[in-house]
């Protein structure tokens, strides 16, 4: 946390044994006493100790304002010494023509220098220019933009202004998003790293990849499951840090209790039933690689549950320290924590949310969906409410129950699991999206009969198989037959590079077409769906932040207007979920 911008204050004069608490109104501050030279922790301190103490007071830059109006109110003065704090300075509204002038000239430069391809500066959109700006001057940028916005463009360019290697950390399935759109907007040469069942013999190695391109090596990294590829991450030595759907990393939960015999306790990294440290605790540590310079995290859902205790590991990753090692205070702070009902803490509320946004003014650059869909074209959400003459009838859970048998089982696991509610959800949404088969098929046909590119995001595995089997047959039927017309089938079973090539050859393809997918599948961080005419939501995502992701999908640069259609089945849970996301 030392290399991040920050102040240090010398407080003058004695007896101010109470200003320990700015570790608690300011989280993130570090309060130090002065013993015989040494600068020790204040709460370790009696209070002998701390009155006859001179005071020294660590705080990151973002939170120094707080540190000077409280000192200030108490009458101590002090003295204040930056670090690293030069052209940081927080969002100003009326910098953004500056800051879009000065992206472009960076931008010009870094094509003249043979880094970007020749039709990027004239692509650029005005945001994408001012992120790029933005992140040249410090070392955290957050990039909140809405979905499809152009947030891997912004990232690359503003990636490009620093010298050396860079780790994109980024969901398995959009490793290839990154992997493509690298080589489609610079001269560079990426690495992926894929899993060892996915590499074949005569692949280039991490280590002659960057030994052969060195400074401008570009590697990708799939998050999921990032320690078996701590390695790789630890030999690319980066400079730059991108981790990409920052809100995926959003777990609080980095450290263990361990009680020891004496009755002492410990506390060591979050490991899981495999006994390895958990994703959390494996991101924290790239997070505090000593090569870094810079870190910039992109999201379009930084509250994904709408709580500001997401929060927290996000920024924690992108300004180490720089909101409190200790969870527990930043919830004290931001998410009025409480006791909980059954112990341990509630930390679902919210508070001083107007200071955490002035915090994170300091590094967080938000387009809002305004701004940034000004530049695409248009996706009109068109909902349709069906009542019982447009359903079918469900088809079944699985190959063992049917849905009212497995709402049974799912009821009885949930009385004493929290995570069989959620597959309830699921379960009921999955059987109401069963039951719009027939008219989706109906919708299909039409879409392709003229012509256009049609996307499907439906429920679980065998589902999707089921719903492209009927879509084949039915465009081969009656006497409006339509013939071969291409449809592809993509879920979980289906492997990440199967899937890439069916999203590749869905945006390539000249002609109509059919994509049957899961959302969770395609949902997030793919590239390749902007090119759909129609989009059909047959099962609708319960979370808000997944309808923006999956929404986010076709409101993407180099698109066309998109018709999305949101099918709710009346007497389902489908009409609970709307009222969630019409809420949200």
């Amino acid at each position: 946390m030392w290399d991040q911008p920050h102040f240090w204050y010398h407080v003058h004069g004695t007896g101010h044994s109470s200003l320990d608490v700015l570790e608690q109104f300011v989280p993130g501050a570090l309060v130090y006493g002065r013993v015989n030279r040494r600068r020790v922790r204040f709460e370790k301190l009696d209070t002998a100790t701390r009155t006859s103490s001179s005071v020294e007071i660590y705080v990151p830059l973002h939170g120094a304002w707080l540190i000077e109006g409280e000192l200030s109110n108490r009458g101590i003065s002090y003295q204040a010494v930056p670090y690293h704090t030069l052209g940081v300075t927080p969002w100003n509204d009326s910098r953004r023509e500056e800051l879009e002038a000065l992206g472009r000239s960076i931008i010009d430069q870094l094509a003249k220098k043979g880094f970007l391809r020749s039709h990027v500066p004239e692509m650029i959109t005005p945001y994408q220019a001012v992120a790029t700006a933005w992140s040249s001057s410090r070392p955290y940028s957050f990039f909140v933009h809405a979905c499809g916005a152009g947030k891997t463009l912004s990232a690359i360019t503003s990636s490009l202004t620093r010298t050396g290697p860079t780790l994109v950390l980024c969901p398995a399935k959009a490793r290839h998003v990154w992997w493509s759109q690298v080589q489609e907007y610079t001269h560079l040469e990426p690495y992926r790293v894929r899993p060892a069942g996915e590499r074949k013999a005569g692949d280039e190695s991490l280590t002659d990849y960057l030994e052969r391109v060195g400074r401008n090596a570009f590697v990708v990294v799939g998050a999921e499951s990032i320690h078996e590829y701590m390695y790789e991450c630890y030999e690319t030595k980066p400079t730059t840090l991108i981790l990409d759907e920052l809100h995926t990393h959003g777990s609080s939960k980095r450290w263990q209790a361990v009680h020891n015999e004496d009755g002492t306790v410990d506390f060591e990294h979050k490991t899981t039933k495999a006994n390895k440290v958990t994703r959390a605790v494996c991101v924290m540590q790239i997070s505090r690689l000593p090569t870094l310079k810079s870190r910039i995290g992109l999201t379009a859902t930084p509250l994904d549950d709408g709580r500001p205790r997401r929060l927290w590991s996000q920024l924690d990753l992108l300004t180490p320290g720089g909101f409190s090692h200790s969870y527990r205070r930043f919830a004290n702070r931001f998410c009025d924590a409480q006791p909980g009902q059954y112990g341990g803490m509630d930390d679902r509320g919210s508070s001083n949310t107007a200071e955490l946004k002035a915090r994170c003014s300091f590094f967080m650059h938000e387009v809002s969906y305004s701004e940034s869909h000004s530049a695409l074209p248009s996706t009109r959400v068109q909902v349709t409410y069906l009542d019982r003459t447009n359903l079918n009838g469900a088809g079944r859970y699985d190959d063992g129950k049917t849905y009212g048998q497995a709402f049974k089982e799912i009821a009885k696991e949930a009385r004493y699991n929290g995570l069989a509610k959620e597959r309830m959800i699921e379960a009921r949404l999955a059987e109401a999206c069963s039951r719009k088969r027939q008219y989706v098929i109906d919708e299909v046909k039409q879409g392709v009969r003229g012509g256009g590119k049609v996307v499907v995001f439906t429920a679980r595995r065998g589902e999707t198989e089921l719903w492209g089997q009927k879509i084949r047959k039915s465009l081969g039927e009656g006497d409006e037959k339509i013939g071969a017309v291409d449809v592809w089938v993509a879920h979980g079973g289906v492997s990440e590079t199967e899937r890439d090539k069916i999203t590749d050859a869905f945006r390539d393809h000249p002609g109509p077409c059919v994509l049957v997918a899961t959302g969770q599948s395609v949902g997030t961080g793919v590239d390749g769906m902007q090119t759909a005419d129609l989009a059909i939501f047959a099962m609708l995502p319960w979370k808000p932040g997944d309808f923006v992701q999956w929404k986010g999908r076709f409101d993407r640069l180099g698109g066309r207007a998109t018709l999305l259609k949101v099918p709710v089945a009346i007497g389902t849970y489908d009409e609970r979920v709307v009222e969630i996301l019409t809420d949200k």
